[in-house]
């Protein structure tokens, strides 16, 4: 593989292979050589995408070279799933077991079924908190501890969860910038046949100041 690429490169080249699916490719160009890291995913890659890859690595405004890089490595991920880290579900005050045996017999298949877990810690700043996530590479939802509160309510904890099942069923899709759509239409269509959407989103207006409060109080409250 190497000598295929350095077939198809104009400067000298050299590649370090390696598997972290973070960043899939590096590029550094100095003194007259191209220096790469690239995901083992380019091995099987065809001549029309390492063409793509070696453009991008030397013109890094190839829009279109780009958009080729991110639909190869964007299908080899989505084809390729590794184990995830389990996590525990059973929270303080909330179930995520049941939670999402609930949200997926009323709107989806039997057979969907992801990891779930609570993550280690409670993710969140000033300005914003991420709810949840979904792990298309390891097919598994995390759910962020702040959550896990008696005075969240229940129904915005299964949109949370029926949210990121939404992920699991919906692809995402890469536009002709290359850049990765995980909301599209569609999904945003979805979204709205929750049962309580709109008192969802009601809640979430107001919900920044909530745990502002819950924070703040916890850290008065310590001795």
């Amino acid at each position: 593989m190497d000598e295929r690429l350095q077939a198809l490169c104009p400067i000298p080249l050299q590649i370090i292979w390696h598997e972290n699916r973070t960043t899939y490719l590096t590029i550094r160009k100095e003194r007259g050589t191209l220096f790469l890291r690239l995901h083992r995913l380019f091995l099987q890659a065809p001549t029309p995408v390492l063409e793509a890859l070696i453009r991008m690595a030397l013109k890094k405004r190839d829009k279109d070279a780009r958009t080729i890089v991110r639909k190869m490595a964007h299908l080899y991920f989505s084809q390729n799933r590794m184990a995830a880290d389990p996590l525990p579900t059973q929270g303080v005050h909330y179930d995520l077991l049941s939670i999402l045996d609930q949200v997926r017999i009323r709107y989806f298949s039997p057979d969907l079924a992801p990891a779930i877990g609570w993550t280690p810690s409670r993710l969140g700043k000033c300005r914003s908190i991420t709810f949840g996530s979904y792990d298309r590479h390891s097919h598994q939802i995390r759910i962020n501890r702040l959550l896990d509160d008696p005075q969240v309510p229940l129904y915005f904890l299964e949109f949370i969860v029926y949210h990121e099942l939404l992920h699991a069923v919906i692809p995402s899709r890469v536009d002709s910038a290359g850049r990765c759509r995980f909301h599209t239409a569609e999904f945003r269509q979805k979204e709205k046949l929750f049962h309580h959407f709109e008192e969802v989103k009601a809640w979430e207006k107001n919900c920044l100041v909530f745990f502002k409060k819950r924070k703040a109080g916890k850290s008065h409250g310590r001795t």
